[in-house]
């Protein structure tokens, strides 16, 4: 899909201190095969208002984005305290899993068998 139809609107974001949250949640990535967007924002933070969920991300401080992993991207604006993002409105929709998440419990308790204790069987052979 060519993303330079979607019209760029550039945003400015700024925290006091490193310790206060942006206010949104980032999917996507390079190494996830996605763009990167936003996927949720929480009111009465700095983003509120100003990103919204499904704007793709087309820049974070003029570095483009087209190429960047997650992490690099989070790293950048996990450092900062001010924040020029450049985004195509309404890029993309949330990705939000088919299934809900599968929750595993600790299970019943596996005993240790003889193979892991290097012990001899009942002829004599050993286990490894």
């Amino acid at each position: 899909m060519d993303y330079t139809l979607f019209p760029t609107i550039p945003v400015f974001l700024e925290r006091s201190s490193l310790d206060h949250s942006w206010g949104f949640r980032l999917q996507g990535g390079i190494d996830y095969r996605l763009p990167l967007s936003i996927k949720k924002v929480v009111s009465n933070s700095p983003a509120h208002n100003k990103l919204f969920p499904g704007d793709g991300i087309a820049s974070i401080d003029g570095q483009d984005t087209s190429s960047m992993k997650h992490e690099d991207a989070e790293n950048i604006l996990r450092n900062s305290l001010r924040l020029q993002l450049v985004l195509r409105r309404g890029q993309l929709t949330t990705i939000r899993p088919s299934k809900p998440a599968v929750k595993f419990g600790s299970g019943p308790a596996t005993p240790i068998s003889s193979a892991l204790n290097n012990t001899t069987t009942a002829n004599n052979y050993r286990r490894f």
